[in-house]
């Protein structure tokens, strides 16, 4: 998977990933994928239910070692 940005939201909380989620993704074309580092562990939650609600889909998120959650969202087709 090639990831085209990086959005940085560690240190943030609800809703704040999802905005900075969402303000990164608008950078991005269609059908590109973004990356989502968090700490907040709300974004297991928050991430899915936004991008089903804006048609982007999301790949897959999990913990790293370091504690911190990494989500994977591919930009809706145009």
């Amino acid at each position: 998977m090639e990831i085209t940005r990086t959005a940085d939201a560690v240190g943030l909380f609800c809703p704040m990933p999802v905005v900075r989620l969402k303000l990164e993704i608008e950078k991005i074309e269609p059908n590109q994928v973004i990356e989502l580092l968090a700490d907040d562990p709300g974004v297991v939650e928050d991430v899915p239910a936004w991008c089903k609600d804006t048609g982007n889909q999301c790949l897959s998120i999990k913990k790293n070692e370091e504690g911190i959650f990494v989500a994977y969202v591919r930009k809706r087709r145009g």
